[in-house]
């Protein structure tokens, strides 16, 4: 059952195939940029998401990974995001935003249910941190750590960050802004007024941080590694909390 984050992943690598040469001939926008910005933004983002599962869920035995509640984590997972992706495509094809918008009731309630969707692509990877760490087998490697304390520390912060983000100011923004056109190259983030995604980046993203340092541990320095992925976690906290503040002080990351 594991195999279908697999087949996610490559779906999403599909996807971004179609999305890229849509981002270069169409020329419309929203909030400065591309209409397509957003999908690819988030198909990129769902690959890695997707390819990080299927790796980390190898910590498993194998036996374990076909039963409870692990196929039914793997179905919720990939329905939250092609429900996600189909959205987000659909209203880039018809030159509408699909974050932030209330203009009708129909774009009002995909917005609510989108929120449902990235809730339970948070939801998952913390119930897979809690059941790997129930998995006492010995295994005291910084790998583990890492993916133990990515998976649960890494939706943790998103969720309070994207709760903000959709609950509170119904805006990545936090002052006068009405482009994304001249941000941080790339990543898009402004430049000009408080921006609470270089936040939630580093938050979502710390699923992939933390593991990556504990396997680096256990290559380079196997006797620091659990260390290593301890000091990680603390400076991804600091990190995000340090943004995070600052965007609502409404200072970009990087000014003109």
């Amino acid at each position: 059952k594991h195999s279908t984050k697999t087949t996610e992943f490559f779906f999403m690598l599909a996807v971004i195939v179609v999305l890229t040469p849509a981002a270069l001939l169409d020329a419309r926008t929203l909030w400065g940029v591309s209409v397509w910005t957003k999908p690819l933004k988030f198909a990129i983002s769902l690959a890695l998401h997707f390819a990080t599962l299927a790796l980390l869920v190898q910590l498993f035995p194998a036996e374990g990974r076909s039963r409870r509640p692990m196929p039914r984590l793997v179905r919720i997972s990939v329905a939250a995001a092609l429900f996600e992706i189909a959205y987000l495509g659909l209203q880039a094809a018809r030159g509408r935003h699909s974050h932030f918008n209330f203009d009708t009731g129909f774009e009002t309630a995909m917005y609510a249910l989108m929120g449902i969707g990235a809730t339970l692509l948070v939801v998952v990877p913390f119930v897979l941190g809690m059941l790997i760490l129930r998995e006492s087998d010995g295994d005291r490697s910084g790998l583990r750590l890492g993916a133990v304390l990515g998976l649960l520390l890494g939706p943790v912060l998103t969720f309070i960050v994207t709760a903000y983000m959709s609950g509170v100011v119904y805006s990545h923004w936090v002052g006068e802004a009405a482009s994304d056109a001249g941000g941080i190259p790339l990543l898009g983030w402004s430049r000009e007024v408080g921006d609470l995604r270089p936040s939630h980046f580093v938050s979502l993203h710390a699923m992939q941080i933390l593991p990556l340092v504990g396997l680096a541990g256990d290559r380079l320095a196997p006797a620091h590694a659990r260390g290593a992925v301890w000091t990680a976690a603390a400076l991804v906290i600091v990190a995000t909390a340090a943004l995070f503040v600052q965007a609502l002080a409404g200072q970009p990351l990087w000014p003109r």
